[in-house]
């Protein structure tokens, strides 16, 4: 009496394309970028107010004067 063998194989192949790591990723650099364009907008801003108002301690001066309301 033959006894048969069967011999099944069975391949399996998942990608996971890990869509939340992206998402995350995209997410910090766009905080990064806002972050930086925001501090670069304040320091031009700092900056020419200075310019306009003829050095740091008139800028100062000037700051006081607009919160007082003089």
């Amino acid at each position: 009496m033959k006894t048969a063998i069967l011999k099944k194989t069975r391949t399996e192949t998942r990608t996971t394309a890990k869509v939340d790591e992206q998402i995350y990723k995209v997410g910090i650099v766009l905080v990064g970028i806002s972050s930086l364009a925001l501090g670069v907008w304040a320091t031009v801003a700092l900056v020419s107010g200075m310019v306009a108002s003829g050095g740091p301690g008139a800028l100062i001066a000037d700051w006081f004067r607009a919160v007082i309301g003089t």
